[in-house]
């Protein structure tokens, strides 16, 4: 296999993150599955492919990236904070407070610990999602 650079993976990532945004969820699922192929460190292909299924509603899949995400990089507050959020829409709400009180913790000052902190005040508030069926 040919290496890619650093900055065609980035490339490959926002055309996945285009077709999610037009609802082409299964396109963008063979993006990031590639591009995790070519980039087997990096947890981000991962979280997305979890973002995919959470898309999808299939919270149960998108739990199983994150957490494969975290084999990889543990101390990630992206993956915590999107597993966090599957599990709020999951109905385990103590759960997915733990998890993003560590994304918060991990990222004091950055968007994923920021995501995470406005997860946990929509809670605090009580604005929380239907849990799932």
């Amino acid at each position: 296999m040919v290496p890619l650079e650093r900055e065609d993976l980035i490339i490959l990532m926002e055309g996945g993150y285009i077709y999610l945004g037009m609802g082409r969820l299964e396109e963008a699922r063979e993006v990031f599955e590639g591009v995790a192929v070519l980039a087997p460190e990096s947890e981000v292909p991962l979280v997305a492919v979890g973002s995919v299924h959470f898309a999808s509603k299939r919270y149960d899949q998108a739990v199983t990236f994150y957490k494969k995400a975290l084999t990889l990089k543990p101390e990630s507050p992206f993956a915590r904070a999107y597993l966090g959020e599957s599990l709020l829409f999951k109905g385990k709400r103590e759960e997915a407070l733990a998890e993003l009180g560590k994304a918060s913790m991990l990222d004091p000052q950055g968007k994923s610990g920021d995501f995470a902190r406005s997860l946990i005040d929509a809670v605090r508030k009580g604005i929380v999602p239907p849990a799932a069926p």
